[in-house]
């Protein structure tokens, strides 16, 4: 269904849920401004999502492990992790692209950002970027994630746990 049918369509049927079947009455001047305010937001759509680069740049794959070597990639890939490790991401990607930022956003399972960090590169052949994360105190038991982005855009989720 096209967005301004179902914005009508749904401007409709709040109107009719508003007046309650009774024919002499009318919606209220806040079932009208909310039954509008949800018409509009169904009609724009979801919401505009960060570009992505030009170029055919892709990632095509995630690691999470306790060290990485001289190439920056991940030799044993885990899931679960000690209080006191220190945490990498390696972040594989093929293709090229005139310009672009990689980034990890590190969460807990409270949506608390934990750390983020960024790399901007201009990319011609396969690339490995790594981002790190660790703390002087332990880390707190419980469940995480590092969200990996290009310009901003999440195109990878990865779970991790603390034990």
């Amino acid at each position: 269904m096209r967005h301004a049918q179902f914005a009508a369509l749904l401007l409709a049927s709040l109107a009719l849920v508003a007046c309650g079947g009774d024919d002499d009455a009318a919606p209220s001047d806040e079932q009208i401004t909310a039954a509008t305010d949800a018409a509009t937001a169904a009609a724009e759509g979801p919401a505009a999502l960060p570009p992505l680069p030009a170029g055919d740049f892709r990632i095509t794959s995630v690691s999470l492990g306790k060290a990485v070597d001289e190439e920056g990639q991940v030799g044993e890939p885990l899931t679960t992790f000690a209080p006191g490790d220190k945490i990498h991401a390696a972040v594989v990607a093929v293709g090229s692209s005139d310009g672009l930022t990689v980034s990890a956003r590190w969460l807990a399972a409270d949506g608390t950002e934990v750390a983020k960090a960024g790399q901007s590169l201009k990319p011609e052949t396969p690339t490995v970027t790594t981002f790190s994360i660790s703390q002087p105190e332990p880390w707190p038991v419980g469940a995480y994630q590092v969200e990996i982005a290009i310009n901003d855009r999440v195109v990878e989720t990865r779970t991790f746990e603390v034990r």
